[in-house]
């Protein structure tokens, strides 16, 4: 090499290719850390194999940073440059122009990262001016030294170091000052080299210190390692529930581990880590064309030596062998909980309560993994075991079709409800994921045979005394009616039925008795006739009949519907009831707690006729007391309305106002 400076030009026919590596090949300004330094490495490793048994403790990347100069500088102690493989590998870069460029290498796999000076070229980025000073390994090799501002024109001359490598030095431009700071080179640092093979150092610290655990086999680590890396690797204070070290050779080669926290009803798939590397470069980290969504939740990296990278680095190509290995993924953890549940069904159980969530958002998201693993979810009952559906279905046979799953939302919620299935030797399951009534659809959709039904959604037949007669008074007035109707006067206030023109002409035609014994009590307007049926003495009621009745209450709208049902045991005065599918549609649009609450505005309120309140409810109207029977309809309502929700602000008001006065009716 002359020490006299060469002048050239770049072998590029436009001066365009500069603004395309800046915007389009490299979005993230950082990456060229990245870029610079897996050369480096590459470079020690190239001089490993040329240089059969040469020493590597001094092997090293070493980053400085000069505030005062505005530089960055890399030095390796890699194979090094001629001044020939200089123009080789970085002046001559064939490409016919920029859009040839795009079109040509958009798509080109990653093994030529390090060809034609790509990686190296991201050093512009940042640079006003990029120098590179080599000596190769050669013998009888020179230093060569290179300099560029940006433009396609480039200077060679004599380099200066004395020692084989490459040193590359990146006088930083005003609007890059930022990766001057040590904070944020040390940051960038951590999270491109983490897992480098050879010493990357800064400051005088080896920023990779200890090795990707996942390029060792899995029976040469140790339980203590795996934790430790688990929070040193992705600073973690907790410890995680388990881990899945992959490792496979064909037909793709993949090595990697994803650990497992406790997720604790708490999805958020932003939370999770898992990253990408190749040859123990990062790449990206919750890349969603290869690893499925649900798996983001989870802490790890994977290690794709052959991945099928574009130019940059930074994004997968979209082809069968990225599908190939999406799917290796899903199956090894689906494969891990298959073999928990079938080897230890305890822990299994013992550990669901932290991964349920983790395991029915995936069953949700991805049909590979819901497909692999449907039979092995697990539900904790009133009996205190955990069953899978088809455990439950054959515990709790029934000729019913399709076949009633029985669930509530927690162990403490709904209790009249459960003890009621209790004691009808009837299972329960607990739901307490916000996922439940989804994944409970898809169940559904799959198989036609079953059906979930949470405990307060109806009244089982097999709770009813469905032979048992209703009391009657001297006037053939029910107790059940009495009952509806001291409880909907004092609920809903007017309780009006409203019919159309149309509608009402056809009450009449169909109930032809109507006529006379609704007279004194309907109210016509121009478009709709309306009665107050609660105006109609009960003996007419009766004297109507009870399909009049029945067509009359289909007519009337208010907020809390009120039944009475002969149940079983007598102990619980009333219960709410709420549609099963209406409270779904609501819980999968809001998917939180909140919507449950809005829910209770409307309801159906079920009074027990067995029971000794309800009974002496009657009694009191009867006998006139109705500022007692105002207070205990309201404190049943409210009883009823506590095993649903919380009470706060003026709702707890009312019901320790309202206890207050029970206690004094005492």
């Amino acid at each position: 090499m002359a020490k006299t400076k060469d002048k050239g030009n770049l072998s590029i026919h436009t001066e365009n290719i500069f603004p395309i590596i800046k915007k389009w090949l490299y979005s993230e300004h950082d990456i060229f850390f990245r870029e610079l330094i897996s050369n480096a490495i590459d470079a020690m490793n190239k001089r490993v194999v040329e240089e059969a048994g040469i020493d590597t403790a001094d092997f090293a990347v070493e980053v400085k940073i000069d505030k005062k100069k505005k530089t960055i500088q890399f030095s390796d102690s890699g194979i090094g440059m001629t001044a020939d493989e200089i123009e080789r590998y970085i002046n001559q870069i064939a490409f016919s122009g920029a859009e040839d460029f795009v079109d040509k290498y958009k798509d080109v796999q990653a093994n030529i990262i390090g060809h034609f000076g790509l990686g190296f070229y991201s050093s512009f980025i940042i640079a006003e001016k990029v120098e590179i000073d080599s000596l190769s390994y050669k013998e009888g090799a020179v230093a060569a030294a290179w300099e560029c501002e940006g433009s396609t024109e480039y200077e060679m001359s004599a380099g200066k170091r004395k020692k084989v490598g490459t040193t590359i030095t990146i006088h930083v431009n005003e609007e890059s000052l930022e990766f001057l700071e040590e904070e944020k080179v040390n940051g960038i640092l951590e999270k491109y080299c983490s897992f480098m093979s050879f010493p990357v150092k800064y400051n005088d610290k080896v920023i990779n210190e200890k090795p990707a655990l996942w390029n060792r086999q899995p029976n040469e680590v140790t339980e203590e390692e795996y934790r430790e890396f688990y929070k040193t690797a992705f600073k973690q204070h907790d410890e995680p529930l388990f881990w899945i070290h992959l490792n496979v050779d064909y037909p793709f080669n993949l090595k990697g581990i994803l650990y497992f926290p406790k997720f604790k009803n708490q999805i958020d798939v932003n939370k999770g880590e898992v990253k990408l590397f190749c040859n123990n470069v990062f790449v990206a980290d919750n890349l969603k064309d290869l690893i499925p969504e649900f798996l983001l939740l989870l802490k790890g990296g994977i290690d794709i030596p052959d991945i099928p990278l574009n130019v940059s680095r930074s994004f997968l190509q979209s082809d069968t062998q990225v599908r190939k290995i999406s799917n290796y993924i899903v199956k090894k953890v689906a494969d891990h909980f298959k073999s928990a549940f079938k080897s230890d069904r305890e822990k299994y159980a013992g550990y669901w309560k932290d991964i349920s969530d983790f395991i029915k958002y995936g069953l949700l998201t991805n049909e590979d993994f819901f497909k692999a693993l449907e039979k092995q979810v697990v539900y904790k009952t009133t009996e205190g075991v955990w069953l899978t559906i088809e455990e439950y279905l054959e515990r709790n046979k029934s000729d019913e079709k399709p076949q009633k799953i029985y669930y509530a939302p927690g162990e403490n919620t709904q209790v009249s409800y459960l003890e009621l299935l209790k004691k009808q030797n009837i299972d329960v399951v607990f739901a307490e994921s916000m996922l439940d009534s989804h994944l409970f659809q898809k169940l559904e959709m799959g198989n036609q045979e079953i059906r979930f039904v949470r405990v307060d959604s109806e009244i089982n037949d097999d709770l009813i005394n469905a032979d048992k007669e209703d009391e009657k008074d001297s006037d053939n007035v029910t107790l059940s009616s009495k009952m509806k109707e001291i409880f909907d006067r004092e609920i809903n206030g007017d309780v009006e039925a409203s019919f159309s023109k149309d509608d009402y002409a056809k009450f009449i035609k169909a109930n032809p008795q109507a006529i006379e014994l609704l007279a004194p009590y309907i109210k016509t307007e121009e478009e709709s006739t309306k009665i107050n049926i609660y105006n109609v003495p009960a003996p007419v009621r009766v004297e109507l009949g009870d399909a009049a009745m029945k067509e009359i209450s289909e007519h009337i709208y208010t907020e809390v519907q009120v039944e009475t049902k002969s149940l079983k045991v007598d102990s619980i005065p009333a219960m709410i009831i709420f549609d099963e599918f209406m409270r779904r549609f609501q819980e999968m649009n809001t998917m939180g707690n909140q919507g449950e609450f809005d829910m209770l505005k409307n309801h159906k309120l079920i009074l027990n006729s067995e029971n000794p309140t309800i009974k002496k409810i009657v009694k009191l109207k009867e006998a006139g007391e109705s500022a007692k029977v105002k207070t205990m309809v309201n404190f049943v309502h409210e009883l009823a309305l506590l095993e649903q929700k919380p009470f706060s602000g003026e709702e707890l008001k009312k019901f320790i106002a309202d206890a207050n006065k029970i206690i004094e009716l005492i």
